[in-house]
C-alpha cells in the first residue's frame, strides 16, 4: 500500500506559506476546500481534524497514517479502491495491512435531514465493511479499545498484523489527545484513564449505552457469544478422517444446538473433541438476539444483525418475527454480513448453499410462508428509503429471490444485477430517480458483479442518476471512484 502521506501536492492550506516556505495567499481552511470539493458539511471533529492538521502526526493504532487533504483534493485520489470499495465511501486512515476508516455518505435524502455520514471499517481483503462511529472520533477509539475487547482474537477473518502497544500516556500522541476532545464528555472519562487496560468490563457497557462505537462493539459481543471450543478445537483433517463434510461441521459449530447426538458421539468417542467442547451452554443465545435486535436498530443496513436476529426467533418458534428479519437482512449488502467471523458462511456454501443467510432460511423453512414475503417486509418499515447501501422497499421481495434461486441462468451475480439494473429502470422512466440511485448501488454492490469492465458503465450510470436525483455528494464520489476505476484498470 502506498502512503498516503507521501501523495501530497504542493501546500495549499492555511499553513501553506509556513510549510513551503514561500509567500503565497492565505488558502481556505482545509475543512472549507473539502466541503465545497465534496459538496458535503464535515462534522466539527472532522473539520477540526483537518483545520488543526491532526493527521500529519502518525496515529499509535492499527489504524494509523492518515490520507492528507492534498490526497483528498485530487480527482483521482489514490487510496480510493473501486469497485470493491463502494462509491459513497471517501478512504481518511489507512492501515499498514490495506484496510481503511472510509466517511460512508448516508442515503441521499437522510444526508439532507442531517445526518450525512459515518465511518466504517472496509476491509480490503473482500469488501466487507463495518461501522465504526458515527464519527472520526469514535472509529479511532474504537480501534484503541478493539484489542480489549471480547473476541479479539477474531477481528479479522484473516489475522492482520496489528501493533497491541497503544496506550499512551496523555499528551504524548496528537491522535489521542484530540479523540478524547471530540468524543461525548459522557465517555471522556474512560478514555482519559484508559479504563480498558483495568481489566474490567463495565466502560464495555457505557460505551454502548452512551451510543458510542455500539455497532462495533456489538459485532465483537456476538462473535464472543458464538465462540466456543469445537470450533477452536476441531480441524478440517479431522472432519475428513471420520467422512463427515465440513460444511455441516460449520454449521453445527454456529450452533451447537444443532449438532446430532450420533455426531457428537462419533467426535467424542474417535477423539476429536472433549464432551464439554460440545456443550450447547457456551452460547448465549437469549443476549445473542438481544444485541441484535439491539445493533438492527441502530443500523438496519447491517446485513448480520437481521440475520442472527431472524435466526433467533425462528429458533424460537416466532416464524412471523423471523420472516420479517430475514426479509429485511435480503435487503442488506452481503459486504455486510460477516459472514466468516460469525460463522453463518456454510448457509451461502456447497450445492445447497444460497448466496444470503436470510434467503437459505426463507426458501429452506415451510413455516415461513412465500405468500407473506412482500407484505411483511413493506410493511416492517425498518428499510426506509433513507437507509445507505439497502436494497429500496420498492423491490419486490419475491421476485428478488427468485434471481437468487434459479440456478439455470447464468451466474447469480448476473442476474442479480440484471435484475437491479431493470429495476433501476422502471423507477428512472417514473421519475423516481433516488430508488433509482439505489437500485444502481445494489446492482453493482449487493452481490458484487462480474465481469469487471461491468463497473465502468454501473460507475457512469450512477453518476448520472445522482445527479438527476440530486443527490450531489453522491454524485461527486461516485464520479471519483470512476475516474480512478478508469486510472487503475483502464476500462
Amino acid at each position: 500500500m502506498s502512503d498516503p502521506l507521501d501523495d501530497a501536492e504542493i501546500p495549499s492550506g492555511p499553513n501553506a506559506s509556513v510549510q513551503s516556505g514561500q509567500s503565497v495567499d492565505a488558502a481556505p481552511k482545509w475543512s472549507e476546500q473539502l466541503q465545497q470539493r465534496f459538496g458535503l458539511t464535515l462534522k466539527p471533529d472532522l473539520a477540526s481534524w483537518f483545520d488543526d492538521e491532526i493527521w500529519r502526526s502518525p496515529g499509535n493504532g492499527e489504524f494509523a497514517v492518515a490520507v492528507s487533504p492534498e490526497t483528498l483534493l485530487k480527482s483521482v485520489p489514490d487510496p480510493v479502491w473501486p469497485p470493491l470499495m463502494p462509491p459513497n465511501f471517501l478512504p481518511l486512515v489507512g492501515s499498514h495491512a490495506g484496510d481503511w476508516l472510509c466517511l460512508r455518505l448516508a442515503d441521499g435524502e437522510a444526508g439532507a435531514a442531517n445526518v450525512p455520514y459515518d465511518l466504517c471499517h472496509w476491509y480490503h481483503g473482500g469488501g466487507d465493511w463495518l461501522p465504526w462511529g458515527n464519527t472520526l472520533a469514535e472509529a479511532l477509539l474504537f480501534d484503541q479499545i478493539l484489542p480489549f475487547l471480547p473476541a479479539s482474537d477474531h477481528r479479522h477473518a484473516i489475522p492482520s498484523p496489528m501493533d497491541n502497544a497503544r496506550s499512551v500516556e496523555p499528551g504524548m500522541n496528537a491522535w489521542q489527545d484530540w479523540m478524547t476532545r471530540w468524543l461525548p464528555e459522557t465517555v471522556q472519562p474512560i478514555v482519559q484513564q484508559q479504563l480498558w487496560l483495568s481489566g474490567g468490563t463495565g466502560w464495555i457497557d457505557d460505551l454502548m449505552n452512551a451510543g458510542v462505537c455500539a455497532v462495533a462493539i456489538g459485532c465483537q459481543l456476538v462473535i464472543d457469544e458464538l465462540s466456543n471450543e469445537l470450533t477452536r478445537h476441531l480441524m478440517p483433517a479431522d472432519a475428513n478422517r471420520m467422512g463427515i463434510a465440513w460444511n455441516d461441521i460449520m454449521r453445527w459449530g454456529f450452533d451447537l444446538q444443532a449438532l446430532p447426538a450420533d455426531i457428537a458421539n462419533r467426535l467424542r468417542d474417535e477423539g476429536a473433541v472433549q464432551t464439554s467442547a460440545m456443550d450447547p451452554g457456551q452460547q448465549d443465545w437469549s443476549r445473542i438476539e438481544s444485541i441484535c435486535e439491539r445493533t438492527h436498530s441502530l443500523s438496519p443496513e447491517l446485513a448480520w444483525a437481521a440475520e442472527l436476529l431472524g435466526y433467533c426467533r425462528l429458533q424460537r418458534g416466532d416464524f412471523s418475527g423471523a420472516t420479517s428479519a430475514f426479509l429485511q437482512s435480503m435487503r442488506c449488502s452481503v459486504f455486510t454480513d460477516q459472514s466468516v467471523r460469525l460463522r453463518t458462511h456454510w448457509a451461502t456454501s456447497g450445492a445447497e448453499g444460497m448466496a444470503k443467510f436470510g434467503a437459505y432460511w426463507l426458501c429452506r423453512e415451510s413455516n415461513l410462508h412465500p405468500e407473506m414475503w412482500d407484505r411483511e417486509s413493506l410493511s416492517s418499515g425498518a428499510n426506509s428509503a433513507s437507509i445507505a447501501n439497502a436494497v429500496p422497499a420498492s423491490v419486490s421481495m419475491s421476485e428478488y429471490l427468485d434471481c437468487l434461486r434459479n440456478r439455470e441462468e447464468g451466474s447469480v451475480r448476473s442476474r442479480v444485477t440484471a435484475f437491479f439494473l431493470n429495476c433501476a429502470d422502471l423507477s428512472s422512466g417514473s421519475g423516481q430517480h433516488a430508488d433509482a440511485v439505489r437500485c444502481l448501488y445494489a446492482a453493482g454492490w449487493d452481490l458484487g458483479t462480474e465481469p469487471m469492465k461491468l463497473y465502468a458503465e454501473l460507475l457512469r450510470r450512477l453518476v448520472d442518476t445522482c445527479q438527476l436525483a440530486g443527490w450531489t455528494s453522491h454524485e461527486i464520489l461516485a464520479r471519483m471512484h470512476r475516474d480512478c476505476f478508469r486510472k487503475r484498470y483502464g476500462i
